[in-house]
């Protein structure tokens, strides 16, 4: 978490976050090139279901073939990466307001929208002032982290759902629920 101008909190990966994603899946995927490019040598003449696939490889292996397998398997490594980025969250936090980013994908709402602001599990969850829910968004982000950043700005931190304990599973005909809300709810179960 790092203020990037005053009266702003941005929430998001570090550095080090990026060159572990950078480098980890490129550097698996060369490994994993380099194993099927010797693999042939190593399990030579035992019965397996892609004999065939392994001798085509071993008929053509060699630098060429090791180099090629290599390369392959980091850009498998760098297209994993890239798709990492789908589920990156950055939060920036003021006192006028809050914006969700996932890759291109910004959301904001302003101050006096939001009402409550706690995780569920992984996801960043923002209620509006009528209790309805402006944001679940998954992250990886530490609850700490997140509940720092909203804080430090005046926002109603809340170590779980507040209306929680308002809602109840519905079974047919139960009691304190009027026949026409009975009927709304046995209607939308036959539609889900």
């Amino acid at each position: 978490m790092a203020p990037t101008t005053p009266g702003l909190t941005v929430v998001k990966h570090s550095i080090w976050y990026h060159l572990f994603l950078w480098t980890a899946f490129p550097l698996a995927g060369a490994a994993l090139g380099w194993l099927l490019a010797h693999l042939p040598g190593w399990i030579e003449g035992k019965p397996l279901p892609f004999s065939g696939l392994i001798e085509i490889l071993d008929d053509h292996s060699g630098t060429v073939m090791t180099i090629a397998l290599v390369v392959v398997g980091i850009v498998a490594g760098a297209l994993v990466t890239l798709s990492a980025y789908d589920e990156v969250v950055t939060v920036k936090v003021s006192d006028a307001d809050v914006e969700v980013s996932v890759v291109d994908k910004a959301r904001s709402y302003k101050r006096d929208h939001v009402g409550d602001v706690f995780t569920d599990g992984k996801a960043l969850v923002l209620l509006g002032r009528d209790t309805s829910e402006l944001v679940r968004q998954k992250t990886d982000h530490k609850s700490a982290r997140l509940q720092a950043a909203f804080e430090a700005h005046g926002y109603p931190w809340r170590d779980g759902d507040p209306y929680e304990a308002e809602f109840a599973r519905w079974v047919d005909g139960v009691p304190g629920l009027t026949e026409h809300g009975n009927a709304v709810l046995r209607a939308r179960q036959v539609a889900l």
